[in-house]
């Protein structure tokens, strides 16, 4: 039986990146390790911890997520959160927490990237706007990443101690 369950929710993909890199990073500790997008419909009883990453568009991480989580209940279990977004606002998550009933034992706000070449005309130009607006890159014709893998690692390695403390 696996260990941990590394869940997202990620809308053009880096969310997802950063769960994989996670869960590599978990594996690369010895824990087994699934990964699934946050729909996916699992028996959480299953593992020892689970750890859950979303994306924040338009000042919200997806309302749909924190329901979910509220209704299958994540006590007993070793949990870690992380939230991806431009800004990397600890408040998105904190308020995401807070409507998901959720106190995990580790969280972290990763900054995310500008995915021009995944969005549509309409969203291209919101995003150019808000990027222009928090001094982020503007040129629609690449793509931008501005992740810390480093802390992505770090994170990954700090809750693989607390899934070795569940053991």
């Amino acid at each position: 039986m696996p260990d941990a369950l590394v869940l997202y929710a990620s809308v053009e993909g880096h969310t997802a990146r950063i769960a994989e890199r996670i869960a590599s990073r978990l594996r690369s500790h010895g824990h087994r390790v699934d990964v699934a997008p946050a729909g996916t419909e699992l028996k959480l009883s299953d593992y020892a911890g689970v750890v859950v990453g979303a994306s924040v568009h338009y000042g919200r991480h997806p309302a749909w997520l924190a329901r979910r989580l509220r209704r299958h209940g994540l006590r007993g279990l070793k949990g870690a959160f992380f939230s991806v977004s431009l800004g990397a606002k600890e408040r998105y998550a904190a308020g995401f927490l807070r409507r998901a009933r959720w106190t995990p034992d580790l969280v972290a706000v990763f900054a995310g990237a500008l995915q021009y070449s995944k969005y549509g005309p309409v969203k291209r130009l919101v995003m150019r706007a808000f990027a222009a607006f928090a001094g982020h890159d503007t040129d629609a014709s690449r793509d931008y990443e501005y992740t810390d893998w480093k802390a992505v690692e770090r994170f990954a390695s700090a809750f693989s101690v607390t899934l070795t403390s569940a053991s």
